[in-house]
């Protein structure tokens, strides 16, 4: 796996081209295109909860209350931007947003994916920080992140934050709070489900909606 983290979205790896970058800023009008609700507001149809995983509804949001496993999608989706609305109800609340990724679990205690992608949905500014991509057996990918865009974007526990994500082709982008902070190439699962992960932290979502492309 080969990992690329700079500060900076003006130096890219020669793996890594422009057009990765510009894909999400200069995307085109998607006004017109249906936007699909994941989440009702009301209960979890569309889903089906992974290994005992702690995911409910009330007062018409989606929490996780810590425990593993994941919440996946009923369907596969290829191309699309995915917009979630989340916040972290502690610090250092940890959890993951999976794309592209395949239906099938490991065999072992947390019983997360095993050929997928995540996106990382914790608390943190440090390490592997909100944002970045993270490997769940897929094939191997590249990407970069920006540490300072994360700063500027970055809102504390209790803030509702805004997620979107676009994944069309190999290529993936991540944008927080309008701010691009990740973008990856390779991605060679072409379609798969989508889903959160738990991993022990305490989280709401308000809205989850997808833009097929």
């Amino acid at each position: 796996m080969k990992f690329i983290f700079k500060t900076s979205f003006r130096i890219f790896s020669i793996g890594l081209c422009w057009f990765v970058f510009i894909g999400f800023v200069f995307q085109p009008n998607l006004t017109a295109q249906k936007t699909i609700s994941l989440f009702n507001g009301k209960d979890l149809s569309g889903w089906s909860i992974q290994n005992n995983g702690q995911f409910s509804v009330e007062n018409g949001l989606l929490k996780i209350n810590k425990g593993t496993g994941w919440l996946r999608s009923d369907k596969d989706y290829g191309d699309y931007i995915l917009i979630l609305e989340f916040r972290f109800l502690e610090k250092s609340a940890n959890s993951g947003i999976f794309v592209r990724t395949m239906p099938t679990s490991k065999n072992d205690e947390n019983g997360w994916p095993d050929n997928g992608y995540q996106i990382q949905n914790m608390d943190t500014l440090d390490g592997r920080a909100l944002g970045q991509m993270i490997p769940y057996g897929a094939p191997p990918f590249e990407s970069v992140f920006d540490k300072e865009a994360l700063n500027s974007a970055y809102l504390p526990f209790g803030k509702w934050q805004i997620f979107e994500i676009k994944v069309q082709g190999e290529d993936l982008w991540v944008k927080l709070n309008g701010t691009l902070i990740t973008a990856a190439t390779n991605i060679k699962n072409l379609k798969g489900r989508i889903g959160l992960q738990g991993e022990h932290g305490m989280l709401e979502f308000r809205k989850i909606e997808l833009i097929k492309l």
